[in-house]
């Protein structure tokens, strides 16, 4: 079971994933935790070992590579008899597919989301045509909007702990809430 340690680990992992033990350390020390290095070291050993670490990536700096045309694709499905098994399909294909940078299920107004990087405007609207064609008989509505990024992308986001969260807000919200 991840406990309140793990969860940090996690997300200073999510941070750099090359960081040694020391760093990791340090960083736990700012939030109170005092265990030794080599705690830190069997825990992430104990995060690997049951999945929980599944692999290690990389976190690129965009200005430094060729710019990317990033997608969105905002689809509401048809009613049919035929939708959980063409979801299947539509499934395996994001999940193949090297350009899709996350893909997911919503509640609300659209049924799924996917956020898709091409490396030109042609890609991306060749793409957006076999999509359309091979999952069309699904699809009611479609919209696909070019998004320009305004920060890094992370999903460092995604492993943020409650203590990071309160911290942040330490910083960031007297201004709005008069201390």
């Amino acid at each position: 079971m991840v406990d309140k340690i793990d969860e940090l680990i996690i997300s200073g992992l999510s941070h750099n994933s090359k960081q040694g033990t020391f760093e990791m350390w340090d960083f736990l020390k700012g939030f109170g935790c005092n265990i030794t290095q080599e705690e830190i070291e069997s825990r992430i050993s104990v995060l690997e070992e049951d999945g929980v670490i599944k692999n290690y990536t990389i976190s690129v700096d965009s200005n430094k590579i060729p710019a990317r045309v990033i997608r969105v694709d905002l689809v509401t499905f048809r009613t049919s008899q035929a939708l959980p098994k063409r979801l299947e399909g539509l499934k395996k294909y994001l999940n193949d597919a090297p350009f899709v940078v996350f893909s997911g299920r919503t509640r609300g107004g659209y049924d799924w989301i996917t956020v898709k990087s091409f490396l030109s405007n042609e890609m991306a609207d060749e793409e957006n045509d076999i999509y359309r064609n091979l999952f069309g008989d699904i699809i009611q509505v479609y919209e696909v909007y070019d998004f320009l990024p305004q920060t890094e992308a992370s999903l460092a986001g995604l492993t943020y702990t409650e203590s990071e969260y309160k911290q942040f807000l330490k910083e960031w919200a007297p201004p709005f809430i008069g201390k």
